[in-house]
């Protein structure tokens, strides 16, 4: 597993938990805002941890930490990923997972382990309208696929979308409420054009007003369980 990014001390990335969060490098989806551009890109990221390293932290927090977030890039794309969390299960911490729901087979394999104990899976719009911006490929079928498998896995979880022109309107929200209707959560995130993957795209396309956001999580709030709104 190629590990790009450590912060060993997050009091925001697993609700009610003071966690690690452990950034594994590579993502299969091209956001332009994305904020963590140097695990998207190729060559590799600037700093590399080493597994063992990072499970050593890890060991030496035990009591201090509650939790580990494996977050990216995006995880699902190590296939020892199972692996690691294995060892950090055994280490006592609860696991969250950060996920695109683009390999919805890799998810349900951790999810039937028992060894994530949140998910987090982000919808970046329609499913059926991610190319050619998000990504180079449909991955509507997966991300369907993903919904379903974590409504159904009875783990605490929640979605979460990035609200940017030209992804989001009213109409697209309808769509992603549909689709994870009952949820026990949907965070709304306001978009922040600072250090974005592709800064040039925002040149034509801009952020969503707040009043806009407001009238967004009514349309959410009618489908799920919660929703909430994540300002910058």
């Amino acid at each position: 597993m190629i590990i790009g990014g450590l912060n060993k001390c997050s009091l925001i990335d697993y609700p009610g938990k003071i966690g690690a969060v452990v950034f594994t490098y590579g993502c299969n989806l091209t956001c332009p805002y994305c904020h963590n551009a140097g695990l998207v890109t190729d060559g590799g990221p600037e700093d590399r941890y080493d597994t063992d390293e990072v499970l050593d932290f890890l060991k030496s927090r035990v009591g201090r930490l509650d939790a580990v977030v494996v977050s990216g890039g995006e995880p699902c794309l190590h296939n020892d990923l199972a692996e690691f969390l294995v060892q950090v299960k055994a280490m006592g911490y609860l696991v969250k997972l950060d996920t695109n729901g683009s390999r919805p087979t890799m998810l349900k394999s951790l999810l039937e382990q028992k060894l994530v104990d949140y998910v987090a899976m982000d919808i970046k719009g329609d499913p059926a309208a991610y190319v050619p911006h998000l990504s180079k490929r449909s991955f509507e079928a997966e991300i369907r696929e993903s919904v379903s498998a974590i409504l159904t896995s009875g783990i605490p979880h929640e979605f979460r979308t990035t609200c940017t022109s030209p992804f989001i309107d009213e109409a697209v929200l309808e769509t992603i409420t549909r689709m994870i209707e009952g949820a026990e959560l949907y965070a709304l995130q306001e978009f922040n054009p600072k250090h974005t993957l592709n800064p040039g795209f925002f040149q034509e396309h801009e952020g969503i007003s707040p009043d806009l956001l407001e009238r967004f999580k009514v349309v959410a709030e009618g489908k799920v369980r919660r929703c909430v709104l994540r300002t910058t």
